[in-house]
């Protein structure tokens, strides 16, 4: 039996509002259609939203884990394809910057999970310290951008930031929201060129999903739009990225 792959990938952004969550949800969903074992990490762990696009309502999530009251495999909880998700709190402030401690407390547990293929950590938007160390445990790193000049510059800061202090230069990005693969390129190429004058990083254009009017109407039924427009623009788009991915 082939044996299982266990890579950590880490979606995340400089600004909110970039979609992000939405990536990983569908990406998670096309990666289980793909008979590739997934995990969903909502690691915006005061703000959490991933049990939102799949239409769930978690009995526990990480706070039962972290302060000892659950296991990892007592709070997860199954979505379509065998997607599995590791669900945040919602409006609890006190986990928006971990302790070294809790930290550990995570680390150990995600050593108790099954053997899988994929472990998509959604982080929340910004340079926290969260954000950093999901980063820094993580193999990948994908940065979401829109063409939004304040997507831009928030990415490239959250690159700075990361590049810093966890040493990585290895980023890949995922441009959404733009009008066409030539729109995305551009995207791509603007904030290349910041990078390329002023930091030693390297930058790899992972793939774009368009604007899809689709989208926002499966997200609005709080549904997968890769699940609800099989055929859109935006599943052929994330169809590639996550064929990559798998490759």
């Amino acid at each position: 039996m082939e044996k299982r792959r266990k890579k950590t990938i880490t979606i995340t952004s400089g600004k909110g509002g970039v979609g992000k969550s939405s990536i990983v949800s569908n990406m998670a969903y096309v990666l289980g259609g793909m008979k590739e074992s997934t995990y969903i990490l909502d690691a915006d762990l005061s703000l959490g939203n991933i049990d939102i696009m799949f239409g769930m309502t978690p009995q526990f999530n990480i706070k039962d884990l972290i302060l000892g009251k659950k296991s990892i495999r007592e709070i997860i909880v199954e979505g379509p394809c065998g997607i599995r998700v590791i669900p945040a709190t919602s409006g609890i402030a006190e986990f928006s910057n971990l302790s070294l401690e809790e930290r550990n407390i995570l680390l150990s547990s995600f050593l108790e999970l099954p053997e899988y293929d994929f472990l998509l950590v959604d982080t929340s938007a910004g340079i926290s310290s969260n954000v950093v160390y999901f980063n820094a445990i993580s193999e990948d790193i994908c940065i979401v951008v829109t063409p939004d000049p304040a997507s831009l510059t928030d990415s490239y800061a959250v690159i700075k930031v990361l590049h810093k202090n966890t040493g990585r230069k290895n980023f890949n990005i995922i441009v959404n929201m733009a009008k066409d693969e030539k729109e995305a390129v551009d995207v791509f190429k603007k904030i290349t060129r910041v990078t390329d004058r002023f930091l030693d990083v390297y930058l790899d254009f992972y793939g774009y999903i368009p604007v899809d009017k689709n989208i926002n109407i499966a997200t609005r039924k709080q549904k997968l739009w890769v699940e609800q427009f099989p055929d859109t623009l935006a599943t052929k788009a994330l169809q590639k990225i996550c064929d990559r991915m798998v490759a």
